[in-house]
């Protein structure tokens, strides 16, 4: 499973650093003062829709990779109760998302 973890780390700080860019896009355009915000008043909301949607992916992501990695192997190792508490907590994490 290290393997495994070792890729998906990869794969959120790749994830990360894009959002990253994209917000720094954002603060720069609003900190530039001859950038006029009036101009393309939707192309910032444009920018922070997609930089949501890429944060709603990778959280999706994230949790897919948990619950198919190990939430799949406490249940296999049969560590049940843990594996139960891990997905109550998950659920939590999933109402808290959604909203």
């Amino acid at each position: 499973m290290a393997y495994c973890c070792e890729v998906e780390r990869k794969k959120l700080i790749n994830r990360i650093n894009r959002i990253s860019g994209q917000v720094a896009s954002v603060q720069k355009k609003v900190s530039n003062t001859k950038y006029n915000l009036d101009e393309d008043p939707y192309e910032i909301v444009r920018q922070l829709t997609a930089i949501k949607g890429a944060i709603n992916g990778m959280t999706t992501s994230y949790i897919e990779h948990f619950a198919k990695g190990h939430l799949v192997d406490k249940i296999k190792k049969g560590d049940h109760a843990e594996a139960e508490a891990q997905i109550d907590n998950l659920l939590e994490i999933i109402k808290v998302f959604g909203k």
